[in-house]
C-alpha cells in the first residue's frame, strides 16, 4: 500500500488562536502552543501503535482530550530533523473520521496544516469525515478548497462531493463536478459512476443516469444497484425489472440491496408471481437472514394482501429490529385488521422496542379503522405526554381519526396546536369539515390554506369539489376550478372526474360535458356521473347512448352504471331495453348485488310490469331493509294496498322509509283514517320521523282539509325545531293554502328564513286555487326581483290564475314571455292551460283552433277543458265533437259522459241525456257521486245529494228551508238549469246538494265568529254559488268552498271569483 511523508515544518497551529475555540473550556489549551516548537528527541523513538490506538477510539467528547494529545504528540514528538514520519492513508483517515465527529473542539484546518505533506489522500480523509457528519457545505468547502491548492482530485473525492450537492440541493454545482469528473477521466470508475448515477436519479434525470450508468468501465453491484434506484425513483418498475435480468447477464451476483429494491418493484407491478421469484432468489443467494431484506419482504407481501406470508416471513426472523415491526404493524392496520394492529403493537412493547412516530401513526390509522376514538384519546394522551402532539406526521392521523369518529372539534384543536402544518394536516381537517356537514367552515379552510401558501393538491380540491356538488354551491366549484387550472399542469384522472361529477350535480350538463370530451384518459367514475346527470337531467336517451360509447371504450359497466341505465329505461317506459339489461346482469352475476335487485324491481315495476318487479324480489335470497323497500313502493304505485301491507307488516326492521311508503300508500289512496292512525303508530313506536314523513303528514291534512290536524302539527313541527326545513315550510303553505286558510300560508311564507323555487312556486299556486291573480302577479314580479328565476311550473300557477279570474290578455302575455324571455318550451299542461283561458272565456273556436294547431298531440284535459267550457256557455255541437274525442282516449272515465249529458240536460234534451246515461249503464260505468265534507271538533262530517244519515239531518233541513224562504225575500230563484235530471221538484232537488248540507251544518256547530269550510270533490253547481252568497250575508258568516277547481271565498254577498269560475 502506498504511503504518505509529514513534514513537520509545514505544519500550522496559528489557527487556535481562534476566539471561539479559545472560549471552549473542554478543550485543553495547554497541548496546543501558540507557536509550534520543534524540539526532536534523537534517541526517543515513537511507539506508533499507542498512538493509533488512541486515534482509533469511539470519538466522543470523553475521549476527546486523549485523541487530541495522541495527534500533537504524534507530531511534536516526532523524530530527528529531516527523519520522515511514515503514515498510511488509513491512519489518516481514520483519524480524520474520528476528528470529523468531535468537530466542535478540532479544526480539520488544523489537522492539514500540521501535515508535513497535503496529500489528495489528507483532503480525501476529511471530506470523507465530514460526509459522514452530514456536513455536506463544509464537504463542499473542502472539494474547493483542494482544488485550489493545485490538487486534482481522484475517485475517492468524488462520491462524497457529489452525494453534498444532492444534499444541499445544487444541481449546478453537481453538473459541474460531472463535467470535472469526465476531465479527470475518473468518471468510469465504479465508485464514482455509481455516485452519478445514483445523483441523478434523486434530481429526477432518469435519462441522465442512464448515460453516467453506460460510461462505468467495470460495473459492479453497487453499480447494477444504483441503476435500479433510478428506475425505482421515477416509478418505471419494468425497467427495473429489465434492468436487474441485465444484470444477471452479466454476472453481477445481487446483494440484499438488489433483493429489497426488486422486492419494491414487483409491489410496484402488483405482480405477486414475480415477487415470489425473488423471495425464493433471496433463500438460495444467503440474504434470507438479512433484516433489510426480510422487511422488504413483509412489506411487499403486504402490499398484495398477503397477511399470512407476512407474518410468516416475520416470525421466521432471526433477528427483528424496530421496522420489523412497524412494517407489520402499518400492514395489518392499512389492510383493514386493526384489532391485530393492535395485538402487535402490544407485542412489540413486551418485546423490548420502543413506541415512535411510525408505530404510533399506524395504530392511530387502526383506531380510525375501529372508529374508537376512546384509544384514540388515550394515544392523544400518550402523545402529549411525550411532546409527540405537535409532531406533524402524527397530529395528522390524530386529526384524521376525530374527524372520521365525528369528533371535529377536538380535530380543530389538534390542528391549530400544530407548529407544522403539512398538506396532509390541512387535507384531512377540511375532510373532517366535509363529513360533519360543515361547509362554511370547509370552504374557510381552504382559503386560509391559500393564504398561507400552502399550496392544495389534487386531493384537497378533489374533495371540495365533491362538497360544492353535493351542496349546490356552484359559485365556489367554480373558482376552484380556475385555481385548478392556474396552479396544476396536469391534472390527473380523479380531479378531472370530480370536476365532471361537480357540474353534473349543480345541473350544468354542457359544463360537464365539455369536461369530460376533453379528458384523455376516462375511467368507470368518469363516465358513470355523466351517464347518471343525464338520466337524472331528464335526457335518457342520451344517457343510454353514452352507455353505449362506455362500452365500446372497454370499460365494462358497474353497479352505478347498471343503476343509472336501468333508472333510464323506467324513465323511458322502454320495458324491452330493460329486460336487455336484465339479461346482461344475470349473465355478468350482478344479482347478487342489492342495489342492482333493486333498480330491477323499480325498472320491471314503471314499465308496467309488476309480476316480473315481484318474481325479482322473490328470487332474491338475501331480502334486506332495502329491497322491501322498493317493493313495498312498487306496491304502492300500483294501489295493491292490501298487499303493501301484507308486506309491511311481515317486516322484521322497518326504517323511516319504510313507515313514509306505506303512509303514502294510504294518503293516495285516500284511505284517511288509515293514514293518520298508522302516523300515529310511528311516532308511538319511536320510528323516526324525519322531515320527508312530516311533509307526507302535511300534505294528507292538505287532501282532506283538516285545518285543525294541520295546525297540530304545525305545531309540532315547530317545537322539534323542524320548521327552519325549507321542504316542511314549503309543505306547511300548501297544506294552509288548500285548507282554504290563504291569511296563515301567506304568514308562513313571510316568516321562512330562506326561500327556494319550490316555495315561491306553492304560494304562487296557493294563490291561484284561491283566485288572487293580484297577489300573483305580485309575487311572480317579486320572485324575479329578488333573483330567483320561474320555471315551468311557476309559469303554469300564473296562467292558472290568469283563467280563473279571467285575464285573458295577462295570460297570453305570461305564455309568450314564457317563449321568448324566458326560453322554457311549453309542456301539454301549459298548452291545456291556454286552451281553458279562452274557452272559459267564451272564446271557444279559440281554444279549439289551439288544440288543433300545438305542436303536443291533445290529451284528455285538453279537450276536458273544452268540454267543461262546452257546458257553461252551452255550446252543443263543439261539446258533442270534445267529448267523442274524450270517450276515445279514456272510455272509462265517468265525468265525460256526465259532462255531456250536463249539456244535454241543461238544453232540455232529455233524450240525448238518458241515452248517455244508458251507455254509461251499458258499460258499467258509475257516475262518481258528489260528496262534500267538513271538519268540526276533530271530526270529518261526509254528505251525499239529498243525505239524512247524519244525525242532526232533521235540524239540518229545517235550517236549510228556513234559509230558502230567507233569500226569497231578497230576490233570489231557484236556477233549475243546474237540475240535470228529468225531477218533478226541481227546487227541492237544489236545496238539498251535498254543499248546502255541510253549510248548514257548520252554522248549526260552530260558533258565530268560525268561518265555514266546506270541501267538495266535484264543481260547485251554479245555483248553490249564488245561494252561498246570499247565505253569507243572511248569516254574517264567511263561508269558504273549495271544489274541484278552486276555492271561493263568500261574505258579505260577494264571492272572491268575481263571479268567474
Amino acid at each position: 500500500m502506498a504511503s504518505w511523508t509529514l513534514h513537520p515544518s509545514t505544519i500550522n497551529l496559528n489557527f487556535l488562536q481562534d476566539p471561539l475555540l479559545l472560549s471552549n473550556p473542554n478543550l485543553p489549551l495547554h497541548l496546543f502552543p501558540s507557536k509550534p516548537k520543534h524540539q526532536y528527541h534523537h534517541k526517543q523513538k515513537i511507539n506508533h501503535g499507542t498512538y493509533l490506538k488512541a486515534l482509533q477510539s469511539p470519538p466522543n467528547l470523553r475521549l476527546l482530550s486523549t485523541t487530541a494529545t495522541a495527534w500533537v504528540k504524534l507530531l511534536q514528538e516526532n523524530a530527528l530533523p529531516g527523519e520522515k514520519l511514515r503514515c498510511n492513508i488509513a491512519q489518516q483517515t481514520q483519524f480524520s473520521v474520528s476528528d470529523g465527529k468531535c468537530c466542535s473542539v478540532f479544526n480539520e484546518g488544523q489537522m492539514l496544516a500540521e501535515m508535513p505533506q497535503q496529500s489528495v489522500a489528507s483532503w480525501n480523509a476529511m471530506i470523507i469525515g465530514h460526509a459522514k457528519m452530514n456536513r455536506h457545505r463544509d464537504v463542499l468547502k473542502l472539494f474547493v478548497q483542494m482544488i485550489n491548492t493545485g490538487l486534482a482530485p481522484d475517485e475517492f473525492s468524488f462520491p462524497s462531493a457529489l452525494k453534498a450537492c444532492i444534499s444541499v440541493v445544487d444541481f449546478f454545482m453537481f453538473r459541474q463536478m460531472h463535467g470535472l469528473a469526465v476531465k479527470s477521466g475518473v468518471n468510469p470508475h465504479p465508485v464514482v459512476g455509481s455516485a452519478l448515477v445514483d445523483g441523478y436519479a434523486k434530481i429526477g434525470w432518469v435519462d441522465d443516469a442512464i448515460l453516467a450508468f453506460v460510461e462505468i468501465d467495470e460495473k459492479d453491484v453497487v453499480s447494477w444497484n444504483a441503476a435500479l434506484g433510478t428506475f425505482v425513483q421515477a416509478d418505471l418498475w419494468e425497467g427495473a425489472w429489465e434492468a436487474f435480468h441485465e444484470m444477471l447477464k452479466a454476472g453481477i451476483a445481487p446483494d440484499h440491496f438488489t433483493c429489497a429494491t426488486l422486492l419494491k418493484a414487483c409491489a410496484a407491478l402488483r405482480c405477486l408471481w414475480k415477487g415470489r421469484q425473488v423471495h425464493a432468489m433471496v433463500i438460495t443467494s444467503g440474504h434470507a437472514s438479512d433484516v433489510f431484506v426480510a422487511n422488504s419482504l413483509i412489506d411487499m407481501y403486504g402490499k398484495f394482501g398477503d397477511l399470512d406470508d407476512s407474518m410468516l416471513v416475520f416470525e421466521t426472523m432471526s433477528t427483528k429490529d424496530q421496522v420489523s415491526w412497524n412494517t407489520l404493524i402499518s400492514t395489518y392496520s392499512n389492510l383493514g385488521h386493526p384489532d391485530e394492529a393492535l395485538q402487535l403493537f402490544f407485542r412489540m412493547q413486551q418485546a423490548g422496542f420502543r413506541t415512535d412516530r411510525f408505530n404510533l401513526g399506524s395504530i392511530l390509522t387502526a383506531c380510525i379503522s375501529l372508529s374508537d376514538a376512546r384509544i384514540g384519546r388515550a394515544l392523544h394522551c400518550f402523545l402529549m405526554r411525550r411532546l409527540l402532539d405537535s409532531d406533524v406526521v402524527l397530529g395528522s392521523a390524530l386529526i384524521d381519526l376525530y374527524a372520521k369518529s365525528g369528533r371535529v372539534n377536538d380535530a380543530r384543536i389538534v390542528f391549530n396546536k400544530l407548529e407544522l402544518k403539512n398538506l396532509v394536516s390541512w387535507n384531512s381537517m377540511i375532510a373532517g369539515f366535509v363529513q360533519d356537514g360543515r361547509v362554511k367552515e370547509a370552504l374557510d379552510l381552504y382559503h386560509e390554506m391559500i393564504l398561507q401558501d400552502m399550496e392544495p393538491d389534487q386531493h384537497t380540491y378533489t374533495v371540495l369539489l365533491t362538497l360544492c356538488g353535493d351542496e349546490g354551491h356552484e359559485h365556489q366549484g367554480k373558482q376552484i376550478h380556475a385555481h385548478i387550472l392556474r396552479t396544476i399542469a396536469k391534472i390527473n384522472l380523479v380531479l378531472e372526474s370530480a370536476l365532471v361529477d361537480f357540474y353534473v350535480k349543480c345541473g350544468r350538463l354542457d359544463d360537464a360535458r365539455k369536461m369530460f370530451d376533453r379528458m384523455d384518459e376516462r375511467n368507470a367514475y368518469s363516465w358513470n356521473a355523466l351517464i347518471t346527470g343525464y338520466e337524472q337531467q331528464d335526457q335518457p336517451d342520451e344517457s343510454l347512448n353514452l352507455m353505449h360509447q362506455m362500452q365500446q371504450a372497454g370499460i365494462k359497466p358497474d353497479r352505478f352504471s347498471l343503476a343509472s341505465i336501468l333508472s333510464a329505461s323506467s324513465s323511458l317506459l322502454d320495458l324491452d331495453r330493460g329486460k336487455q339489461i336484465h339479461g346482461y346482469v344475470v349473465r355478468n352475476n350482478h344479482m347478487e348485488e342489492g342495489t342492482i335487485c333493486c333498480n330491477l324491481i323499480d325498472m320491471h315495476s314503471k314499465c308496467g310490469n309488476l309480476d316480473c318487479a315481484y318474481k325479482v324480489y322473490s328470487s332474491t335470497a338475501q331480502k334486506d331493509v332495502f329491497l322491501q323497500n322498493v317493493m313495498l313502493s312498487a306496491f304502492i304505485g300500483y294501489d295493491r294496498i292490501e298487499a303493501a301491507r301484507n308486506l309491511f307488516d311481515q317486516m322484521e326492521e322497518k326504517t323511516t322509509v319504510s313507515w313514509n311508503t306505506m303512509i303514502t300508500g294510504y294518503n293516495r289512496h285516500g284511505c284517511e283514517d288509515e293514514t293518520f292512525k298508522l302516523y300515529k303508530r310511528m311516532r308511538e313506536e319511536n320510528s323516526g320521523l324525519d322531515g320527508s314523513t312530516l311533509v307526507i303528514m302535511l300534505d294528507a291534512c292538505a287532501n282532506t282539509a283538516v285545518l285543525r290536524q294541520g295546525k297540530q302539527l304545525h305545531a309540532c313541527i315547530i317545537k322539534s325545531g323542524n320548521d327552519q326545513m325549507i321542504m316542511i315550510n314549503s309543505a306547511g303553505v300548501n297544506m294552509y293554502a288548500k285548507c282554504g286558510d290563504i291569511e296563515s300560508a301567506c304568514k308562513m311564507f313571510i316568516m321562512m328564513p330562506e326561500k327556494n323555487i319550490i316555495t315561491w312556486n306553492t304560494m304562487i299556486a296557493g294563490y291561484a286555487k284561491h283566485g288572487c291573480s293580484k297577489h300573483v302577479m305580485h309575487l311572480f314580479n317579486q320572485m324575479q326581483q329578488e333573483g330567483v328565476k320561474p320555471n315551468d311550473i311557476t309559469f303554469l300557477s300564473v296562467m292558472t290564475a290568469c283563467s280563473h279570474t279571467g285575464l285573458i290578455e295577462d295570460g297570453l302575455r305570461i305564455f309568450i314571455s314564457m317563449l321568448e324571455d324566458f326560453e322554457l318550451i311549453p309542456r301539454i299542461e301549459h298548452y291545456n292551460c291556454m286552451v281553458d283561458l279562452l274557452a272559459r272565456a267564451g272564446y271557444l273556436d279559440h281554444a279549439y283552433d289551439i288544440i288543433k294547431a300545438m305542436p303536443i298531440k291533445a290529451d284528455v284535459f285538453s279537450w276536458g277543458a273544452l268540454l267543461g267550457a262546452c257546458r257553461l256557455h252551452n255550446n252543443i255541437a263543439l261539446g258533442k265533437l270534445a267529448a267523442q274525442n274524450l270517450f276515445e282516449m279514456d272510455s272509462r272515465n265517468p265525468a265525460n259522459y256526465v259532462l255531456l249529458s250536463n249539456i244535454y240536460a241543461a238544453a232540455e234534451m232529455w233524450e240525448e241525456a238518458k241515452e248517455i246515461r244508458r251507455r254509461m249503464k251499458s258499460k258499467c260505468i258509475n257516475k262518481s257521486p258528489g260528496v262534500s265534507w267538513t271538519e268540526i271538533d276533530n271530526k270529518i262530517h261526509v254528505f251525499q245529494a239529498g243525505d239524512e244519515q247524519h244525525p242532526l239531518s232533521k235540524e239540518i233541513y229545517s235550517l236549510l228551508i228556513f234559509l230558502n224562504s230567507k233569500m226569497k225575500t231578497v230576490g233570489y230563484a231557484p236556477d233549475t238549469n243546474f237540475v240535470l235530471q228529468d225531477v218533478d221538484d226541481a227546487e227541492d232537488y237544489l236545496l238539498h246538494h251535498s254543499e248546502r248540507l255541510a253549510v248548514a251544518l257548520g252554522l248549526i256547530r260552530l260558533p258565530q265568529s268560525s268561518t265555514i269550510r266546506v270541501f267538495k270533490n266535484l264543481r260547485i253547481c251554479g245555483d248553490c254559488h249564488t245561494a252561498m252568497k246570499l247565505i253569507s250575508t243572511i248569516t254574517n258568516r264567511e263561508i269558504i268552498i273549495r271544489d274541484v277547481n278552486r276555492f271561493h271565498h263568500f261574505r258579505d254577498g260577494i264571492c272572491s271569483c268575481g263571479d268567474y269560475w
